[in-house]
């Protein structure tokens, strides 16, 4: 037990050396839009930036202090920043092109940028060839160094030095430049700055792989604390399964309180994946998941054929959702043994019959929900941080292990399942 305390510890300081970044903006143009992680258009915007001429409205702002504080160049005065063109997809030979370049009188500065997209062969020795007083500047999440197949001229043995590139990331260089210059920025390009910056480090992000690798080492130090990290392993599981049970237990109780209202019904006679299941043990156990929920009959729904049930549905199969669900008490199961299945697909008999008893206009079918949204009332798949998910364990999960927490989360969730699901029940 000494090792094991002695371990947690040490792996609760090195999460603490990685604190979770907080987001600067609550709204994101770049996420909404999904173009944090395509080089084209963070290039774009980044080249307005890097413009003199640029949307932006602040002249050689942007560029003076990249020039001085990234690329370390000094020489260029305000004038000859002034007269500096800033270019995005520049052509050279054979339609190749330059993800951005800064040229004037004196200098053309290629840069290369990288964000997910493999390397190029001959792609930095060709670039650098149009190079005038400078290095190629290649621009990497992390600040990678282009491979050999990225320096060397094709079909040839010739191969650029790595002194002439320069190698500069998105995660510090990029983020720490633009958030020193946010201080001099007025609206609106001050919060559109800010929306880029925080786009950058969803793109950046390796907290969990830093972490993961600190701990790792930590398990390799001594045999004690590999056995620690065994017995840590299986006691993790076994609580993260307990976890998802007690939460649902605080659904039940909360469900109490207004299922009357709504002409629910507590669902005993299929216990189709409920949480009560044994199975639920090995929700952990590969990439499937075992479904754990919460079932309640809507009493007055009257389905033709009688073996049709609409039920209210609280489930985890990665993030926590709920809503209404056709079943069919006849069906066969997956293992041929028990009778009652979810309906596979929601027809437009069922529809019909369905809207009789909730809101046709929130009626959105998949699969067997007819309606269904996250515990924050949100309706479009994602990744929600006040969503609890139980496979990766986000921090809204961890924070469901204190009691206080997990009521209240519950309360809220319940008042939300009401707000956007349960009021739209017709005659119930």
């Amino acid at each position: 037990m000494e090792y094991n305390a002695e371990l947690l510890f040490k792996i609760s300081e090195n999460n603490k050396e990685f604190p979770p970044y907080e987001l600067l903006s609550d709204y994101n143009v770049f996420d909404i839009l999904e173009i944090n992680a395509k080089e084209v258009i963070m290039c774009r915007f980044l080249a307005d930036l890097l413009n003199p001429e640029g949307q932006h409205g602040c002249g050689i702002l942007f560029l003076k202090s990249f020039m001085r504080d990234i690329l370390k160049e000094y020489s260029m005065s305000d004038v000859l920043l002034a007269h500096t063109d800033v270019m995005k997809e520049f052509v050279i030979d054979n339609e190749r092109r330059i993800d951005i370049v800064i040229q004037n009188s004196r200098f053309f500065i290629p840069i290369e940028v990288k964000i997910y997209a493999d390397e190029q062969e001959g792609q930095c020795y060709d670039y650098y060839q149009y190079a005038q007083n400078a290095r190629i500047v290649y621009l990497t999440r992390f600040g990678n160094v282009p491979s050999e197949y990225s320096r060397k001229k094709k079909d040839r043995t010739d191969v650029l030095p790595l002194d002439c590139v320069q190698c500069i990331s998105w995660s510090d260089d990029i983020c720490g430049w633009l958030k020193k210059l946010t201080v001099q920025l007025d609206e609106p390009i001050k919060s559109t700055v800010m929306q880029y910056i925080d786009a950058i480090h969803v793109v950046t992000d390796e907290r969990n792989k830093k972490i993961m690798e600190k701990n790792l080492k930590l398990l390799y130090e001594s045999p004690d604390y590999f056995r620690a990290g065994i017995e840590i392993e299986r006691a993790i599981k076994t609580a993260k399964v307990n976890l998802m049970r007690l939460m649902f237990d605080d659904f039940k109780e909360e469900m109490e309180k207004i299922a009357p209202k709504y002409g629910l019904e507590i669902e005993k006679k299929y216990n189709y994946y409920t949480y009560e299941e044994k199975c639920n043990e090995k929700f952990y156990d590969g990439s499937s998941t075992t479904f754990p929920g919460l079932n309640y009959i809507v009493k007055k729904a009257d389905f033709h054929p009688k073996n049709i049930q609409m039920w209210f549905r609280i489930e985890v199969e990665y993030n926590l959702v709920a809503g209404i669900t056709l079943f069919d008490s006849k069906a066969e199961t997956k293992d041929g043994i028990s009778k009652g299945c979810e309906v596979d697909e929601i027809t437009e008999q069922m529809l019909e019959q369905a809207a009789k008893y909730i809101n046709r206009d929130v009626i959105t079918p998949v699969n067997w929900w007819v309606t269904w949204c996250y515990p924050n009332g949100k309706r479009r798949e994602g990744y929600y941080d006040d969503v609890p998910d139980f496979k990766n364990m986000n921090s809204c999960a961890i924070h469901l292990v204190d009691k206080q927490n997990r009521k209240k989360f519950v309360k809220n969730a319940v008042e939300n399942f009401e707000e956007y699901i349960l009021k739209y029940l017709i005659n119930t």
